[in-house]
């Protein structure tokens, strides 16, 4: 039987987040730091990362003192890796095909939380700001890829996912869940999603999903280019692309419909 001690799984909780601290841009961070920004007292943070460190999950700079993800973090990782090695591996040379045509660059992205992550990337011909990169996150109520997934799942978790408040990127950005969720209904009966500015303007994506045997949409498939060069013509023509190139990969996995 589970344990359903709440103190017990608020400790857990702590020590999720704590982890989830840790990012590309600050991969070290002080004892301070981390208690300040978890918002708990160093005495608990400290207990923590004892525990943590004695698991492997982070280790400690013996000089400096910092702290970072430890050695446990990769193993995971390459857990991971090995379960998306299939989708990569049958999506690769498709999705490097469809970047050769469209000279844009492309990602897959699955579902973690209330994020989008993403597991593989061809760069496009255009250099851009475009702020992802394999292992990269973004959010999910304003990106293409983020709302493909959304659309897809269960009304339970999808109004939990909702019931929070939705960060504004930029003006285009939709911060009402429910004009979001009305949009999720749309983009989930059209298969496809087209998201202009909502997260970094200027810059377009569409998306369309992946799917395994069974129909389950297992990841997003999404192109991403500059608004700039992009007329509506274009945009249609791309999103036919898209949509045609993730069906193709989602056969691949058995999806026969």
């Amino acid at each position: 039987m589970p344990n359903t001690n709440p103190q017990l799984l608020s400790s857990v909780k702590n020590a999720l987040s704590l982890l989830k601290l840790f990012t590309v841009n600050t991969p070290e961070k002080k004892l301070t730091e981390l208690a300040k920004e978890l918002g708990l007292g160093k005495s608990t943070t400290s207990r923590l990362l004892s525990t943590l460190l004695s698991e492997g999950f982070v280790y400690q700079d013996p000089v400096t003192h910092t702290y970072r993800l430890g050695q446990r973090i990769v193993s995971l990782y390459q857990v991971m890796a090995t379960t998306y090695l299939d989708l990569a591996e049958t999506a690769i040379p498709i999705i490097e095909r469809l970047a050769r045509e469209t000279s844009e660059a492309l990602r897959v992205a699955v579902l973690e939380e209330n994020e989008v992550v993403y597991i593989f990337q061809v760069e496009g011909q255009r250099k851009e700001d475009i702020p992802a990169y394999v292992g990269g996150r973004n959010p999910v109520h304003c990106t293409s890829s983020g709302k493909m997934l959304l659309a897809f799942q269960d009304e339970l978790l999808l109004n939990k996912m909702l019931n929070r408040s939705l960060k504004a990127y930029t003006p285009k950005t939709i911060t009402d869940p429910l004009e979001l969720k009305e949009q999720l209904q749309h983009i989930r009966k059209q298969d496809y999603c087209v998201s202009f500015g909502e997260f970094i303007e200027n810059m377009v994506s569409i998306s369309s999903p992946i799917r395994d045997s069974t129909g389950h949409v297992i990841s997003a498939l999404t192109l991403i280019a500059s608004a700039h060069r992009l007329d509506e013509n274009s945009i249609i023509s791309y999103t036919n692309k898209v949509v045609k190139t993730a069906k193709e990969i989602s056969r691949q996995f058995g999806f026969l419909r």
